[in-house]
């Protein structure tokens, strides 16, 4: 590239012959008012540079004789300049990157006095920095992309120059100046530098490594996607919490960190509002500060159905405005939040009927506002500070720069399909919510025509005059529709007069939707085949309108699954979502489980995942000391467990009736078990506090067990079953604590601070109880933290609570646990790193503790006791979908001993592969899913193929928790030749220094496999490692040529002597056994037989031979040597033990 010359004397120009974009963009914002050519390709315009003859009366010039073409450092630079007065010559050179423009990085100037009107050349050696000039090195670490440079030089007469301003002013007044445009390598084009330095060898080589590598920035962009798949909102006060960072670009978080006090964003949300807002606000968004107070935006929904935008101002005030929106209900809307600095854009976009509406409200704050999106957290929906909106949000866009509007805005409504599916599902329920109570209502109304089969006269008069006229109100629905929801007046007709008792409206629609649900549920149960569900399954889908949205956990279950259907992934997502909305656990556990996975299309979102798992897991700390028919305790019993089935009972059973008698007579254990049964609904017993607490009371008074001393006084306080009492409570409590009960202790500090409220004497139980490592007491202190109630110590100490409620947590107590998932969900403390994974985990474990679920389980492990597959699957299967692991591990069971029985459910027959594959997946999965998955791609199941990477990999992970089984497999595996990589074999603790030979790595697996079994003294693992063992060693003594030929004779010795024992043995043998043979006489006529007999074969002949000739050789040989040297069989003997214990010798000094 050609270098565009600068100015030369008076009146000369010159036309650029070459484009420069990038320099155009950038000299433009070098000096504004220097007047530069336009640079584009064959442009035949010119610019004038010099200035205009009356500054330049004189002939003042200047000019570069040699500009470089190129950036050069120490380049002696020839400017020829003429001045008429005293002046001050310049010289400097500008440059611009991507992050800077204009920056000055070299400056000369020089007064000329005398001589006057003389031509003088003066030589000016320019001096660049070495990160724009030379190439990367050990001391040069970044270099800098430059994008233009400018050299330029300027006269300005003495008198005009102000020596405060400098260069800038110099330029600016000049008489006359000239520039020239340079070009710059690019970094890896750049040459060396020679450095005056040594590097040490180890330094040097460590750049030589690195010295190539290309250093990339990560793509990033302003533009955020909080979501991309619809979150079912119920009302509650939970959401979805995200959170933002710092960019990593430069620019961005320069431009984010300047916009804190004038922000520029822009959010967009799509919502489908079910309801209006039953309180005095729902939340649509809001900002958590770090300092728990709101922060910019807080964006509400109103009980008038407007919508309030809230903002935090610099001086620390807020700010608000109210839009008084139109929002139909059962519609999709997109609201766009745009802020511009103090300017606030709210748009509402509504679609209805295809067509698109359009609201927009602008507002001007008064004051500036202050918006930090990097400090605290953002929540979509409900918190603890106040309750979501009730439907659905789609996807959510954020913008976190810029302010945009209309059709800048890119958040299109998807996934397409399933939010159509939603918005088509919720208008048809509109027709059945209809036609069930009017239809029900008209029953109740005629149930006395029904009962006489006689309608009530409507008009007197006309019965007088033409006799009895009958009139029948009229229906308030079409034929077209009767037609069209023919179903669901069957069910109307088959149900509809049990519920007439009902007090109508919503509790009628929502108790016929109920019975239908059992209905179907039955149905289910007995399993006929595939053809029944085609028919229940619009029976199904009423019940879901009804409101009953078990049913829509079971469609989600159905169409996820395949159960009877083809797989419908849409239709699946689009029940598992109605089915959440409407607070169902188990459709709240199923999309948590789903997207702590991210299977069956559902997305990889932890946040969402969470939002599921806290809103059911909060259910379950207040529903465990309820008793409720539909719950059960949660029992993690499998079906490979034979001793835990047999525990598992009822109130009839024997265990049941042995344990009710040894409580009778005065057994503290059975009184405790029977008592612990019955207040959980433990091992198949109901739930019956009232029966339990009669059996606390026994082995509290009779016995004086402090720990039925402790929960009878629990039981008191609260009066669960019984009449509260909570003095005598408070003696039990304090008895039990003399007694040494820690929980007791836990218990008086709950007892001051519930009842007396006395925080001191509350403390003093809780650190006496907590220093007994009392979870309870630690979850307690770290409540007393947390809202600053702690005696002694003022404010809110969140760290101090965090700790106590980890602390607590792993002790498995279940409030400390949700407590600890809100820390990592939100990230709110320094000291704690925003984890959203382990949020979901947590909340995860204490969620499919829920009554719900339990009351499942326990249906379905009844019914495996009763031999009822059928209704034992199918319950299995709705709890394996909601994710827990002991009941899709039961199923995968079920599946492999009954081949036949997920046939008849499923269209595919990978029942057992996709519940063993899911339990894999889990976050504490068992050892025998990784066994039996890792026998799977070993052995290609059905229509799966064969993987032996997936086999070592399932392997590998039942091993990593010391299985035998798996050490066994991975051991098998590489004496069949394949290779287990070198990361799996540094999991597993492997010697690196074996990792070369197969059969010592072999060896050290069944080693492993011995150390992990002990229960056996010989086992096959045991064999095993003894087999290869003697392998190792023969190749050993195989690869030494001494050893081999040592073995090699003792092997000849031991064989030959062997022989000679066992031969030496028959002939002792034989000796010892002789007798004379008699003399056979043959007769005459005999002899004639015999020559009158066939010739023999020649073959039999030949055999014959050879075994006269062995004779003939054993009894002329062989047994003449051993006869007469008897003493042969006693050293065969010797040589035989000297052989053996020679090769015992051997092998042990291999061993040790």
């Amino acid at each position: 590239m050609i270098p565009v010359r600068g100015s030369r004397p008076a009146g000369y120009t010159r036309q650029s012959q070459l484009c420069f974009p990038t320099f155009v963009v950038h000299a433009a914002l070098f000096l504004a008012q220097v007047p530069l050519p336009s640079f584009c390709i064959d442009t035949s315009h010119t610019t004038l540079i010099t200035s205009s003859p009356d500054q330049n009366k004189g002939g003042d010039f200047i000019q570069i004789n040699n500009d470089p073409e190129h950036v050069v450092d120490n380049y002696n630079l020839s400017i020829e300049y003429f001045c008429s007065n005293p002046c001050v010559v310049g010289v400097e050179v500008l440059a611009s990157s991507e992050l800077k423009t204009a920056v000055h990085i070299f400056r000369k100037r020089w007064k000329h006095v005398q001589p006057f009107r003389i031509t003088r050349t003066r030589t000016v050696q320019l001096r660049f920095p070495s990160v724009m000039v030379y190439r990367e090195d050990f001391f040069i670490r970044h270099s800098i992309i430059v994008q233009s440079v400018m050299l330029r030089a300027w006269i300005v007469h003495s008198h005009n120059y102000s020596h405060s301003n400098g260069y800038r002013d110099g330029y600016q007044q000049a008489v006359n100046k000239t520039y020239s445009i340079l070009k710059s390598l690019p970094p890896y084009q750049r040459p060396f530098k020679k450095h005056n330095k040594c590097l040490q060898w180890g330094a040097k080589l460590m750049w030589r490594l690195t010295e190539n590598r290309i250093n990339q920035c990560p793509h990033e962009t302003d533009a955020v996607e909080i979501l991309s798949f619809p979150h079912a909102c119920t009302g509650e006060r939970y959401g979805v919490v995200k959170t933002f960072y710092s960019f990593n670009n430069s620019d961005f978080e320069k431009t984010r960190i300047q916009q804190v006090g004038d922000p520029r964003f822009t959010l967009s949300i799509w919502m489908y509002f079910l309801n209006s807002c039953k309180h005095a606000s729902c939340a649509i968004v809001h900002h958590i500060s770090p300092n728990s107070t709101y922060g910019t935006p807080l964006v509400l929904l109103t009980e008038t159905g407007d919508i309030t935008i809230q903002a935090r101002c610099v001086s620390g005030q807020d700010s608000a405005f109210r839009a008084h929106v139109k929002l139909s209900m059962r519609r999709w809307h997109r609201l766009d939040l745009s802020v511009d600095r103090t300017m606030v854009t709210f748009t509402v976009v509504s679609l209805e009927d295809m067509k698109e509406t359009v609201q927009t409200f602008r507002y001007q704050f008064v004051n500036r506002l202050h918006y930090d999106d990097t400090a605290g957290y953002f929540i979509l929906g409900g918190s603890k500070y106040m309750p979501s909106i009730e439907g659905f949000y789609g996807p959510v866009k954020y913008y976190r720069l810029e302010a945009r509007q209309g059709n800048a805005i890119v958040n299109p409504l998807s996934p397409k399909r399933t939010v159509e599916e939603l918005d088509i599902h919720y208008q048809r329920c509109e027709d059945v919510k209809r036609i069930t109570p009017g239809f029900l209502q008209i029953l109740k109304q005629n149930r006395p025509v029904q009962e006489n089969r006689t309608c009530k006269s409507y008009y007197v008069h006309l019965k007088n005059t033409y006799g009895e006229q009958s009139v029948c109100e009229g229906l308030p629905w079409t034929h077209e529709k009767q037609r069209k929801y023919q179903r669901l007046f069957d069910l109307l007709q088959m149900m509809g007069p049990d519920l007439l008792s009902g007090s109508g409206g919503s509790e009628m629609t929502l108790e016929f939707g109920k019975k239908v649900f059992e209905m179907v549920s039955e149905r289910l149960s007995e399993w006929e085949g595939e053809h029944v569900l085609s028919t229940l399954v619009p029976s199904l889908q009423i019940s879901s309108c009804c409101g009953y949205h078990r049913a829509s956990y079971y469609l989600a279950v159905v169409y996820e699954t395949g159960l009877g259907v083809p797989v419908n992934y849409l239709q699946g997502h689009v029940y598992g979502l109605i089915g959440a909305q409407g607070d169902e656990s188990l459709a709240l556990m199923h999309l948590g489980y789903k997207h702590i996975q991210g299977i069956d299309g559902y997305p990889l979102d932890y946040d969402l995942s969470y939002s599921y798992y806290i809103n059911i897991g909060k259910q379950t700390l207040q529903d465990r000391w309820k008793v409720q028919e539909t719950q059960a305790y949660v029992e993690s019993v499998r079906l490979t467990d034979e001793t835990a089935l047999k525990f598992h009972t009822n109130e009839n059973s024997d265990l049941y009736q042995f344990l009710n008698l040894q409580a009778k007579r005065g057994d503290l254990d059975s009184q405790k078990t029977l008592a612990r049964m019955l207040f959980w609904g433990q091992n198949g017993v109901s739930k019956n506090v009232t029966a339990a607490a009669k059996w606390y009371a026994r082995s509290a008074l009779e016995m004086e067990d402090p720990q039925a001393m402790y929960d009878l006084a629990i039981i008191l306080f609260k009066g669960q079953g019984v009449k509260k009492n909570k003095t005598f409570a408070l003696q039990l409590m304090k008895k039990a604590a003399e007694k040494g009960s820690v929980q007791a202790l836990n218990g008086l500090g709950w007892y001051y601070h519930t009842f007396k409220a006395d925080l001191v004497t509350a403390t003093k139980y809780f650190e006496k109880a907590a220093q007994n490592e009392s979870s309870a007491a630690f979850f307690n202190l770290g409540i007393f933290y947390l809202n600053g109630l702690y005696p002694g110590k003022s404010g809110h100490n969140q760290t101090a609570a965090f700790e106590l409620f980890l602390k607590a947590a792993v002790d498995g107590h279940f409030d400390a646990v949700i407590e600890c998932s809100q820390f990592y969900a939100t990230g709110q403390l320094s000291t704690v790193s925003r984890d959203p994974e382990m949020a979901a985990k947590m909340a995860k474990e204490i969620s499919e503790q829920n009554g719900n679920l339990g009351y499942v389980v326990k249906m379905a492990l009844d019914a495996y006791m009763e031999r009822s597959w059928n209704e034992a699957f199918l319950h299995y299967l709705v709890a394996a979908e909601a994710g827990m692991e002991v009941a899709q591990s039961n199923i995968a069971y079920m599946c492999e001993e009954w081949p036949e029985l997920g046939q008849s459910y499923f269209r595919t027959d990978d029942c057992e592969w996709r519940y063993y594959n899911r339990l894999v997946n889990q976050h504490f999965p068992p050892n025998q899913a990784y066994l039996k998955m890792g026998d799977y791609f070993y052995y290609g199941l059905k229509n799966h193929s064969r993987n032996i990477k997936f086999s070592i990999a399932m392997y590998a992970n039942a091993a990593s928790a010391d299985d035998s089984q798996a050490f066994f497999n991975l051991a098998s595996l590489v004496e069949e030749g394949h290779h287990i990589p070198k990361r799996i074999l540094k999991h597993l603790q492997i010697d690196r220094a074996v990792w070369s030979d197969n059969l010592t790595v072999a060896l050290k697996l069944y080693e492993r496999c011995r150390y992990d079994d002990p229960e056996e003294l010989i086992s096959p693992c045991s064999l095993a490692w003894f087999r290869v063992q003697l392998q190792i060693i023969w190749k050993r003594i195989m690869n030494d040529p001494i050893q081999s030929s040592v073995a090699y004779v003792v092997g000849t010795i031991f064989f030959t002597a062997l022989v000679t024992f066992w031969v030496h043995r028959i002939i002792y043998e034989t000796g010892a056994n002789t007798t004379v043979r008699p003399q056979i006489t043959v007769s005459s006529s005999d002899v004639a037989d015999t020559h009158e007999t066939e010739p023999l074969n020649p073959g039999i002949q030949e055999a014959d031979e050879r075994a006269w000739w062995f004779s003939l050789l054993w009894s002329r040989v062989i047994q003449t040597s051993l006869q007469t040297h008897p003493s042969i069989g006693d050293w065969s003997i010797t040589l035989l033990g000297i052989c053996v214990c020679s090769m015992c010798v051997v092998v042990m000094m291999h061993l040790l």
